[in-house]
């Protein structure tokens, strides 16, 4: 079972589990609107897909509201209402001690793990609720499950996101919208500075977004954690 063709708003999309996720999207046969920072990056990603596949696609920072509005509006004018937003932009920049905060990464992960995917919900919800149906689908992390050391901003800022996420799905429950959080565990990407094999690979991590976005209108997989065999930071 896979998702009946649809307009998917895919953030992050230059590398990792977003590349994975547009190409497996797009040999779905869906039309998508793919956007990255880096346009060396997103160009390969790009290339990687069917020639014929509907893409939309610009290269911007997601930290950037009006730079979020624009794509948004273009994306919707391209191939209509957006029917699934996927918030899979993210990143990690500090490793500072938790009593001594790196104030000014803080608030980078913060427009970027939090008010950015914000900023994409507000753009894009009300277009699915008038339509009664849509699914907005957060790419979180196992860190809002399990405290480790040293990873204390990118921590709070993914809990933020996670708990926002709470609340709207409470809210919109009986409007036909989805909204779905994916929380994977170790991934070997190039968000890591080392590799990591033992990991879970982005093309793994995508399949399991795949099988959240297939289930029916009635049912709402909204938790889903996928690990890699080699973690034990779980009860």
């Amino acid at each position: 079972m896979s998702l009946s063709p649809s307009h998917i708003l895919l953030t992050g999309a230059s590398s990792g589990i977003g590349r994975a996720l547009a190409v497996a999207l797009a040999a779905q046969g869906h039309s998508l609107s793919l956007c990255g920072r880096d346009p060396v990056k997103l160009a390969q990603t790009l290339a990687l897909l069917p020639n014929d596949s509907p893409v939309f696609s610009q290269c911007f920072s997601v930290t950037e509201p009006a730079a979020i509005q624009q794509f948004c509006q273009q994306a919707t004018q391209q191939f209509g209402q957006v029917d699934v937003l996927i918030n899979c932009a993210g990143g990690n920049s500090s490793r500072k001690a938790a009593i001594d905060p790196d104030w000014l990464a803080l608030q980078q992960m913060m427009q970027l793990n939090f008010y950015a995917p914000l900023h994409f919900i507000q753009q894009l919800v009300p277009g699915m609720q008038q339509q009664g149906k849509g699914i907005v689908l957060n790419v979180l992390s196992t860190v809002c499950l399990f405290s480790n050391p040293g990873i204390s901003a990118y921590s709070a800022s993914k809990a933020a996101l996670d708990s926002y996420s709470k609340v709207l799905r409470k809210e919109l429950n009986g409007t036909g919208v989805k909204v779905l959080s994916l929380y994977p565990g170790g991934v070997d990407t190039e968000f890591r500075v080392a590799s990591r094999p033992d990991y879970l690979s982005a093309e793994e991590v995508a399949d399991a977004i795949l099988l959240m976005l297939a289930s029916s209108a009635k049912a709402h997989i909204h938790e889903l954690v996928v690990r890699p065999s080699i973690e034990t930071n779980f009860c």
